[in-house]
């Protein structure tokens, strides 16, 4: 073999090994991508900018997050010497720092200890669901009509004693023959906007108790929706379009708050007022039974607000990476669905 022949030979397979070589990266980093995507979540007592997980995924600039820490003073329940008011606005304080570290824009309906009536807060959520799509309107008439609706949630948040029997259904009809409001009717509408339903969440935190007598032997937390096939607002209103979506996030916290020690109970339908004045994707979560003494003594118990608080994070998080893979069909058919996505 010439001297020329074997140096072709000599950098034909120099150059054969590096395509190998590439080829053999290639894939390997494609199979590390792959199971670092369907690895499992690993969550653990550590605040959320530890996890490693992908900044893009934990992102939620944009991202609109309406906390109700429900009741007030003088509007709570008490039990041996637990305050829902006090506990549940710890709660919130707790989420809403973390959610912003995230780049979450987050509001609250209640701040501060204070007693804020429940249709202040739902025109509170509709008033800041109209001036999100404000911002996304251009022609004139559009943006007239929603200034309109906005000063009408104003009046309620104003005063509430004049108009919240008006436009909202408050106090609740128990014929269940009313109607909703053309306004607010109208308001439900806007709230159709995919932008809304893609980035708006509301939240409605309580811990529960038992009818009187208390029977301490219940317990667990709970989470509630509302439907489309309710008899109760069979008149009112059917046509609330993020069922499907709400009972999602209903379902994913309840499961996730589990390991913490509040047993899950279900993720139902119902026509609580939080959730059935607004059209927006929402839930109200009861936090476990504070008339149950090892649920009141978690509730009760700082470690436990803050390991809970950053569950609530992360579920938040999961739900925004998720949500678009929820198929528009009946909600009792959504539980494939919510078990790929469970944190734990």
């Amino acid at each position: 073999m010439s001297k020329n022949t074997r140096t072709l030979a000599i950098w034909f397979i120099v150059l054969s090994f590096m395509v190998i070589l590439t080829f053999v990266a290639i894939f390997a980093t494609g199979i590390g991508a792959t199971l670092v995507q369907n690895a499992p979540f690993e969550f653990g007592q550590r605040d959320v900018t530890a996890h490693a997980e992908t900044r893009d995924a934990r992102d939620l600039s944009g991202r609109v997050i309406i906390l109700d820490p429900g009741h007030g003073l003088g509007n709570t329940n008490i039990f041996e010497g637990y305050d829902e008011q006090v506990r549940m606005l710890a709660l919130a304080l707790r989420i809403r720092p973390r959610l912003e570290e995230l780049g979450a824009t987050v509001h609250m309906t209640r701040p501060d200890p204070t007693d804020v009536m429940l249709p202040v807060r739902t025109a509170l959520i509709n008033r800041w669901a109209l001036e999100a799509i404000r911002e996304l309107r251009h022609d004139q008439r559009e943006i007239d009509e929603i200034d309109r609706l906005i000063r009408i949630m104003q009046r309620v948040i104003d005063d509430p004693e004049t108009y919240a029997g008006i436009y909202f259904n408050f106090p609740f009809d128990m014929s269940f023959t009313r109607e909703i409001h053309p306004d607010l009717r109208r308001i439900f509408q806007l709230q159709e906007e995919q932008a809304i339903r893609d980035n708006f969440l509301m939240i409605s935190l309580h811990s529960n108790a038992t009818p009187r007598p208390i029977d301490t032997r219940i317990n667990g937390a709970d989470s509630f929706f509302i439907s489309n096939n309710q008899w109760q607002t069979a008149s009112y209103y059917t046509e609330y379009i993020n069922v499907e979506r709400s009972y999602f996030f209903a379902n994913l916290i309840i499961t996730n708050i589990e390991p913490l020690g509040i047993r899950r109970n279900r993720a139902q339908a119902r026509n609580f007022f939080m959730i059935r004045e607004h059209n927006v994707p929402g839930v109200l979560v009861e936090n476990g039974f504070h008339t149950n003494p090892l649920d009141r003594a978690r509730l009760q118990n700082d470690d436990f607000l803050d390991r809970l608080a950053v569950v609530y994070v992360e579920t938040i998080v999961q739900y925004f990476a998720s949500f678009d893979r929820v198929p528009d069909r009946p909600f009792d058919a959504l539980d494939d669905v919510f078990a790929l996505n469970r944190l734990f």
